[in-house]
Formats: C-alpha cells, structure tokens, sequence
C-alpha cells in the first residue's frame, strides 16, 4: 500500500490545477452554499479515511511525537467538518478561503520546482523538499489570489476578509507542515489512493491524486477554514 505518486510534469500540475480551481469556484458560486459545504465536507472526510487507511498500513516501529501529528491531524479535520456546518459563510467567502488556499498551494509548488534550492532549517525533519523559494511562493500566491477574489467579487472589506487574504498563507504553511508531519508518521510521502477501483469515486480520487491525495489537497485548507472562522 505505502509508496509514492510520481512527480507530474509542471504544464500538467498547472492544468490539474486549474481544473480544481474552477470546480471550487463553480460548486460555491452557482451549486450555493449548501452544495459547497457538503463537497468540502466530503473531502474533509476523505483526507481523514485517507489517514486512518493508511495507518493500517503503517510501520509499527512509531514513537509518541509521531503519533502525536498523525493524531492532530485528524483532529484538525473533525473541527473543520462541524464548523463547516456550524458556521456558515457566504458564497463569495467560501471562494476567498479555498481560491487563497488553492493559490497558496499551487505557487508554493512551482516556485519550488522553478527556482527552489535552499532548504529552510524548521521544516528539513519534517518536509525535506520544501524550500525557502516555496514559502516565498505561498505568500505570494495567497496574497494575490486573496485580493484578487475580493476586487472581482466584490467582497465586503470586512476585518475579516482583509485579515485573511493577507495573512492566510501561515495558517496554509502550518497546516501542510501538520499535514507532511501525519504522512512522515504513517511512512509515506504522498496520500495514499485507495479507491481506483472505484468508478465514480476512482476518478475523483484520480484528480485529487493529481496533488497526491485528498489529505495533501486539504490539509492546508483544513487549518485555513478554522484560522478563517476564528476571525469572523
């Protein structure tokens, strides 16, 4: 079961990426906020199937820290899923926190593979490949990303908005480090895919496997929803 997804070519991780990008824009726009909340809830749920499959899987050979992120991951994601329905947000915010998320994560990978080389010293035991040109590329990329929903959309520049477009890239950082810390846990470097078999599910696993799994896609969104509902 353990392994790895082999690394895609960059033009097809920008139009993987693309094609994600506007099924989120999609289901929160037209599909409503219902129909959102219920997609995201399903991945969010995923991302923790994707974990506790994987731990069936795992080296038993684990020590009390490891366990201990594994185990707050998970957590993570049950706090995501009941706010996700608790607190509700208005479609337009659906699309400020997962567009900045999504940007955040996509310019993180490609300034990594296009200009990265030095490795910061804070993440090298958790995370080996992310690099300082990566981190530069989240910040960026949520920044831009965050501004640009609220100018399109015409977003309310509520406290909140503004917060959270131009500081969610810490919570998208903390939360892949938590999320590359669950999988260094469970012995892999890329989420698992249980489900090709599947035919309907199979595919969208396929997607998501495009960023190496419903956990990698989202654990970064996980911890950007709660930073996003603490501010509201």
């Amino acid at each position: 079961m353990n392994g790895t997804v082999p690394k895609l070519p960059l033009r097809q991780e920008i139009v993987d990426t693309l094609v994600i990008c506007t099924i989120y824009v999609v289901t929160a726009l037209i599909g409503g906020a219902l129909i959102f909340r219920l997609f995201i809830g399903f991945c969010f749920v995923m991302a923790i199937v994707e974990i506790f499959v994987n731990s069936l899987y795992a080296d038993e050979d684990k020590n009390h820290c490891e366990a201990f992120f594994n185990t707050l991951m998970t957590i993570i994601l049950g706090v995501a899923i009941y706010l996700l329905f608790q607190k509700k947000m208005t479609g337009e915010q659906y699309v400020l926190w997962i567009g900045t998320v999504t940007a955040a994560d996509a310019c993180g990978l490609f300034f990594g593979r296009l200009f990265g080389s030095r490795r910061p010293f804070f993440s090298k035991n958790i995370s080996p490949n992310k690099t300082y040109a990566g981190y530069i590329g989240e910040i960026v990329g949520s920044i831009a990303a965050g501004w640009i929903i609220i100018v399109v959309l015409k977003i309310p520049l509520l406290a909140a908005n503004i917060c959270f477009a131009s500081t969610g890239f810490i919570a998208c950082a903390i939360g892949d480090l938590l999320g590359s810390a669950a999988k260094r846990e469970l012995g892999i470097k890329n989420s698992e895919c249980f489900l090709l078999d599947k035919p309907i599910l199979g595919k969208i696993e396929r997607l998501m496997r495009s960023r190496h799994g419903f956990l990698d896609c989202f654990d970064s969104a996980s911890v950007a929803f709660i930073y996003f509902i603490i501010l509201l």
